[in-house]
C-alpha cells in the first residue's frame, strides 16, 4: 500500500475540481489533492513540488489533455497520468496511450466514479514507485515479487513467462514451473486472446506501462478477471525487464457492474410514471443484479394509511402465497417503516418480531423507503445477504425513495397546475409574460378572447398592448409601471381600458411583477395577469349612484330613520327624525341617545326594544307614543339588528313612522266595517260578493260571499257557494244567463239593472250589479237581487186599467160618436120638421148607446183580478145561465160533472157571454155543449158555422163583430174573465164542426 498520495488534478471547471478533490479524500485520506485550472499552471506544479500521480482533463482550452500528457512526458516518462475526461472516444483513449497515458477513466454520472478514480490512481501511484523501486535496485526486484501482494508475471522478450510469483500462482490456481515458458495466450480463454495481442502490442509501442483488464482461466477450470499493469523496463532502449502485476477483481468488477447497472436503474427510476412501475422495477433490480430472489416492495395505501404489497417478485409470490398487509404494530415491517431504520438479518426465523412463525426466509434487510413504505430483500439461506448487497440495497432503496417522492411531486405539481389553470379559467384571468429586455411578450388565450381576439391577431410584442390603450390611461398607466419597473412598488396594479376587436374598450384590472432582474438591477422579465373589471367598475358606479340616491332618500324620507351601536348610541339619524326631535341639523348625533331626546320613562323603553332586538337577533315592532308639539304620537317602530359574518350584531338600524292618521282611520275603518257588516247581514235586499279572474275580455267569475237573505231566497248558502261559479252554482242555463248580465256589467264598467221571474224559486227580482275597482280594473262586483213581485203586478195591473182605459176611451170616441151623431141630428130633424119619426130614431140610437155603456162597464169590472175563488159546480152554473139567456130552441148539453173554483158572478158572465154569442151566430136550433178538458180545464163548444182559423186570435179583440148590432165586446169580456182567473183561452174547431173555446190551467175540486 502506498503512503501520502500526492494528486495533481489538472481541470478547467474549478467547481468539478473541488468535488473531485473533496470525494477523493473522503474515499482515503491518504489523498493529497492539488489543482491546477490549467495545462500551464499543473506544469508550474509539476516543476514546483513533488507530484504522485497527475489527473487531466482532457477538453481543456489553450492545451488539450494529450498535448499536456506529452509536455508531462517530455518531464518524467514515467510519472503516473490519468486521463479523466467527458470526452470519451477510441480515438480519444488510443492517442492517450500512444503518448504514454498510465490510464484513461471517463467520467460518468454517480459518486462511485470518484472511487474506481480513487483506485487507478492508488494502482498507478503503485505501479511508478513499484517502477521506481526496480529500477533503484535490481537486487530486490525477485525479493519485491516474491512477496508482492500482486500477481507479479516477469516475461522475456517474446513474451513467454520467466516467472511467477506466489500471490500469481495463487491467484491463477497454476504453478509456476507448469507456467514458464508459456506464453500469455495460455491464461485466457479463446474469448480473450485477441484482447491479449491488443495488450502486447499496445505495450510494445508505448514508452511506459499499459493496463489492461482480462478474463482468465485459472487452472481448475474456473474463469476470473484480473486487472494487469504491464510494463517494459528499458534501458538505452533495450528491453531489460518485461512485468506484468496483476489482481484477482472479479468480484470489484462485478460490483462495478452492480454499480453500473445501479445507475441504469436509478436512471430508470427517475423516468417510471407511477409508483406501481417504481415498486416493480426495484424488485426486479434486487432479484437480478444483487441476487436476492425474495424482494418485495410495501407502499402505503393512502385510503387507510396500511402498508401494502405493492410488487413481489415470482421467488417471493411461491414462498410466501398470500402476501401480507401491515398496520400500525404488525412486526419488522411496521417498525422499519415508523422508526425510518434498516433492520439486517442474518436468520429472521429466529427473530422475536418476525410476522410470520413458520417463515422459511432466513436472512433478510429491510429497507425504510422514508414516508412511502419498506423495501424487504431476503434469501432462504442463512447469511445470504452480503455487506456488498446491503450497500447498494441501500442505495437502490435511497434512489426508490427519491423516486417515489419525484412522482408524488409531480402529483403535486400538476395538482397545483391544474388548480392554477382552474383558477385562472374560473377567475377568467388573462396571463402575460413580458421579456422586458427585448420588450417581447407572450400572450395567453384567454388573454386575448377576453377582448375578442385571436392569439394569431396579436403581435407577441409590447406594442401590442400599447396600441390598445385608451388614450386617456396611458399616462397613469405608464406611471404605475415604470414605478414598480423602478423597483419603488412591490408590484404594478393599474386600471385601464383597452381596445376590443369591436373597437369598444373594457377596463382590464392589471397587475404584474418583475420576477428576474440583471446584475445591475435593471428588470428583465416581468409577468402579470389582466382582468376584465368592466363590470366590477360598472357595479361600482352604480353603487356609488345609489348610494348617493340612498343618502338623500333617507335625507328626504318622511320616515324616522336612525342607526344605534350595541349600547344604543346614536351612529346617524336624517333630516326626518333631526325634525321629529327637534335636533339641528349641523348638530352631530355620534354618542346620543334616547335619553337625551325622549322623556326618561319613554327612553327606558325604547332601550329595553333595542336590546331585545340584539338578543334576538331578528327585527322587533312596537308601537311607541311620543309626545310632539304638546301633543302625544303614535309611531310604529321597527328595529333590526345588523349581523356581522359571525352571525353577531354590531347595529341596529331603527325604522319609524307616525301612525296616528293611520290609527285614527283603522278606527274609522272598523266602525265602517261594522256598519257595513250590520247593512249586509239585516237587509232585506239579497247580496252576493263576485271575484273576477282572467282578462276583461274573458273574465271569469266566481262566488265569495252572500248574505242571510241571499241564502235564504236562493235557497244557497255562503259555504256551499264560495269559489263556485255562476254555472256550477245554478246550473248551465240559468248559470250562463247570470254570467252573461255580470260580463255586460264588466264590459261596460257601470252598475247594470235587469229583471228576472225564474233566476229565483219564487216571484219577479231586480237585480243591480255594481263593479269593484282596484288601480283601474275590476276585481269584484256586487251584486244586490230585490223582489220586486208585488211592484210589478201592481204595475201590470195599472197597465191593464192603462190599456182598459184607453180601449174604453176609443170605443167612447169611435162606437158613441155614432148614435151619438144619429141622435144629434134626429132631434134637429125633430125639431127643423116636427117629424115623430124622427123621435123613434132618437130612441133607437139611446138604446145602442145603452148596451155600448153596459158592455164598457162590465169589460172595465171584468179586468180586475179575481181576489178570492170557491168551488162551484160547472153543470149547475151551466144551466142556471142557459135560463137567463134567450135561447129559443137551442139545446145544451153538459157531459162536465167535476167543479171548478172560480169566482161565481165572473163565471156566470162568461158562460152567458158564450151562450149568447153561439146562440146569436148560429141560429135557434143550435146545440151548445160544456165539457171536461183532460189537462185540467173545461170547454164550450156549439155545433154552429164556426170560426175561421185566421180569426182565432181576432175574435177576441175589444169592438170585434161580425153582425149588425153587435157591440164587439163579448168575447173580449170572455177573455178577460179568464186572464182574472189565471186562465188561458183559446177558439178552436169542435167536433161538429162548430166553434169551441177551451179553457185550461183550471183548478179543479180533486
Amino acid at each position: 500500500m502506498v503512503d501520502a498520495v500526492r494528486v495533481l488534478h489538472v481541470e478547467d471547471d474549478p467547481e468539478f475540481a473541488s468535488m473531485t478533490a473533496a470525494f477523493l479524500s473522503r474515499t482515503d485520506d491518504r489523498f493529497d489533492v492539488v489543482s491546477a485550472t490549467s495545462a500551464d499552471e499543473g506544469l508550474t506544479r509539476l516543476s514546483e513540488e513533488p507530484i504522485d500521480c497527475v489527473v487531466s482533463d482532457f477538453d481543456m482550452p489553450e492545451q488539450d489533455g494529450i498535448e499536456f500528457l506529452e509536455s508531462v512526458r517530455a518531464v518524467d516518462e514515467d510519472l503516473p497520468f490519468i486521463l479523466f475526461t467527458g470526452k470519451g472516444s477510441e480515438e480519444v483513449a488510443s492517442e492517450a496511450i500512444s503518448a504514454g497515458v498510465t490510464d484513461y477513466l471517463q467520467k460518468q454520472q454517480g459518486t462511485d466514479q470518484y472511487t474506481i478514480l480513487a483506485n487507478r490512481i492508488t494502482n498507478a501511484v503503485e505501479q511508478y514507485r513499484s517502477q521506481r523501486a526496480l529500477d533503484a535496485s535490481r537486487k530486490r526486484l525477485s525479493l519485491f515479487i516474491d512477496k508482492s501482494p500482486l500477481g507479479v508475471i516477469e516475461w522475456d522478450e517474446n513474451f513467454e513467462i520467466v516467472q511467477v510469483n506466489e500471490k500469481g500462482e495463487e491467484i491463477l490456481q497454476r504453478e509456476e514451473s507448469a507456467l514458464v515458458g508459456t506464453g500469455f495466450e495460455t491464461l485466457v480463454p479463446d474469448s480473450a486472446l485477441d484482447a491479449v495481442e491488443e495488450t502486447i502490442t499496445a505495450l510494445q509501442e508505448a514508452s511506459g506501462g499499459y493496463y489492461t483488464v482480462l478474463d482468465i482461466e485459472t487452472g481448475d477450470g474456473e474463469q476470473i478477471v484480473c486487472e494487469w499493469h504491464n510494463r517494459i523496463i528499458r534501458e538505452n532502449g533495450e528491453t531489460v525487464a518485461i512485468f506484468s502485476q496483476f489482481q484477482e477483481i472479479t468480484e470489484r468488477q462485478r460490483r462495478q457492474q452492480r454499480i453500473e447497472a445501479l445507475h441504469d436503474t436509478t436512471r430508470e427510476l427517475m423516468h417510471a410514471e407511477s409508483r406501481a412501475d417504481v415498486a416493480e422495477l426495484v424488485v426486479e433490480t434486487a432479484r437480478d443484479l444483487l441476487g436476492l430472489p425474495l424482494s418485495a416492495v410495501f407502499l402505503v395505501d393512502e385510503s387507510d394509511s396500511r402498508l401494502r404489497p405493492a410488487a413481489v417478485t415470482d421467488q417471493a409470490q411461491a414462498v410466501i402465497d398470500d402476501q401480507p398487509t401491515f398496520s400500525e404494530g404488525d412486526g419488522l415491517v411496521w417498525d422499519v417503516f415508523e422508526s425510518g431504520e434498516q433492520r439486517v438479518l442474518d436468520d429472521v426465523s429466529t427473530h422475536p418480531d418476525r410476522y410470520n412463525p413458520d417463515t422459511d426466509v432466513s436472512s433478510e434487510i429491510l429497507l425504510p423507503l422514508g414516508d412511502h413504505g419498506v423495501l424487504i430483500a431476503a434469501s432462504t439461506d442463512a447469511g445470504g445477504v452480503e455487506d456488498a448487497s446491503v450497500s447498494l440495497l441501500r442505495t437502490l432503496a435511497a434512489n426508490t425513495e427519491e423516486a417515489l417522492s419525484r412522482l408524488d411531486r409531480q402529483r403535486e405539481l400538476r395538482t397545483l397546475t391544474e388548480r392554477h389553470e382552474l383558477a385562472l379559467e374560473g377567475a377568467e384571468l388573462g396571463v402575460w409574460d413580458w421579456n422586458v429586455q427585448t420588450d417581447e411578450v407572450t400572450f395567453d388565450e384567454r388573454w386575448a378572447d377576453m377582448l375578442g381576439y385571436s392569439l394569431d391577431e396579436l403581435e407577441p410584442t409590447v406594442d401590442t398592448w400599447d396600441d390598445l390603450i385608451h388614450p386617456d390611461d396611458r399616462e397613469p398607466t405608464y406611471e404605475a409601471l415604470n414605478a414598480h419597473l423602478d423597483g419603488e412598488t412591490d408590484i404594478y396594479e393599474c386600471d385601464h381600458r383597452l381596445r376590443t376587436a369591436t373597437g369598444d374598450y373594457r377596463w382590464i384590472r392589471d397587475i404584474g411583477k418583475v420576477f428576474e432582474r440583471d446584475e445591475n438591477g435593471d428588470p428583465v422579465r416581468a409577468v402579470g395577469i389582466h382582468q376584465d373589471v368592466t363590470d366590477h367598475k360598472e357595479r361600482k358606479q352604480q353603487l356609488e349612484d345609489t348610494s348617493r340616491k340612498l343618502q338623500v332618500i333617507l335625507d328626504t324620507a318622511p320616515t324616522y330613520i336612525l342607526m344605534k351601536d350595541t349600547d344604543s348610541r346614536f351612529l346617524f339619524i336624517n333630516s326626518a327624525a333631526r325634525d321629529l326631535y327637534g335636533i339641528d341639523g349641523d348638530k352631530s348625533v355620534v354618542g346620543m341617545s334616547d335619553y337625551d331626546i325622549l322623556p326618561e320613562h319613554i327612553a327606558d323603553q325604547t332601550h329595553a326594544d333595542d336590546q331585545r332586538a340584539f338578543e334576538q337577533k331578528e327585527t322587533v315592532e312596537v308601537e311607541t307614543v311620543i309626545p310632539v308639539d304638546g301633543a302625544d304620537r303614535t309611531h310604529l317602530t321597527r328595529k333590526t339588528p345588523i349581523l356581522d359574518d359571525d352571525g353577531d350584531p354590531y347595529a341596529l338600524c331603527v325604522v319609524a313612522t307616525d301612525i296616528t292618521d293611520q290609527k285614527r282611520r283603522e278606527q274609522e275603518l272598523a266602525r265602517l266595517t261594522d256598519e257595513y257588516e250590520a247593512v249586509f247581514e239585516n237587509t232585506n235586499d239579497a247580496i252576493a260578493l263576485v271575484d273576477i279572474a282572467g282578462s276583461a275580455d274573458d273574465p271569469r267569475f266566481r262566488y265569495i260571499r252572500t248574505n242571510e237573505t241571499y241564502e235564504r231566497q236562493a235557497g244557497f248558502d255562503t259555504d256551499s257557494l264560495t269559489d263556485q261559479t255562476p254555472v256550477e252554482a245554478a246550473g248551465p242555463d240559468i248559470g250562463r244567463r247570470i254570467a252573461d248580465h255580470y260580463e255586460r256589467c264588466v264590459s261596460a264598467g257601470e252598475t247594470i239593472t235587469f229583471e228576472e221571474r225564474d233566476l229565483h224559486p219564487t216571484g219577479v227580482w231586480e237585480t243591480q250589479v255594481t263593479p269593484i275597482f282596484a288601480d283601474n280594473e275590476i276585481s269584484r262586483l256586487v251584486v244586490v237581487s230585490r223582489d220586486i213581485t208585488d211592484r210589478i203586478e201592481y204595475r201590470e195591473e195599472l197597465e191593464r186599467q192603462n190599456d182598459r182605459l184607453e180601449e174604453f176611451a176609443s170605443i167612447v170616441s169611435h162606437d158613441l160618436r155614432n148614435p151619438l151623431g144619429v141622435l144629434e141630428g134626429s132631434l134637429t130633424l125633430a125639431k127643423d120638421t116636427g117629424n115623430d119619426e124622427q123621435f123613434d130614431r132618437c130612441y133607437r140610437a139611446i138604446d145602442r148607446m145603452k148596451e155600448l155603456i153596459e158592455d164598457l162597464l162590465t169589460l172595465a169590472r171584468e179586468g180586475d183580478t179575481v181576489p178570492e175563488t170557491e168551488p162551484l159546480d160547472l153543470e149547475s152554473t151551466a144551466r142556471s145561465c142557459w135560463q137567463a139567456v134567450e135561447t129559443d130552441d137551442a139545446t145544451l148539453e153538459i157531459p162536465a160533472e167535476s167543479p171548478i173554483y172560480a169566482d161565481e158572478s165572473r163565471l156566470r158572465q162568461l158562460l152567458e157571454n158564450l151562450i149568447n154569442n153561439a146562440v146569436t151566430h148560429g141560429g135557434s136550433e143550435i146545440t151548445v155543449e160544456i165539457g171536461e178538458l183532460d189537462d185540467s180545464g173545461f170547454y164550450v163548444a156549439d155545433n154552429g158555422d164556426g170560426i175561421p182559423p185566421e180569426k182565432h186570435e181576432t175574435v177576441f179583440e175589444s169592438g170585434y163583430t161580425t153582425t149588425d148590432g153587435g157591440t164587439g165586446f163579448g168575447l173580449a169580456i170572455v177573455k178577460q174573465i179568464a186572464a182574472a182567473h189565471d186562465w188561458s183561452v183559446s177558439v178552436t174547431e169542435s167536433d161538429a164542426g162548430g166553434a169551441q173555446f177551451e179553457f185550461r190551467s183550471v183548478r179543479q175540486l180533486s
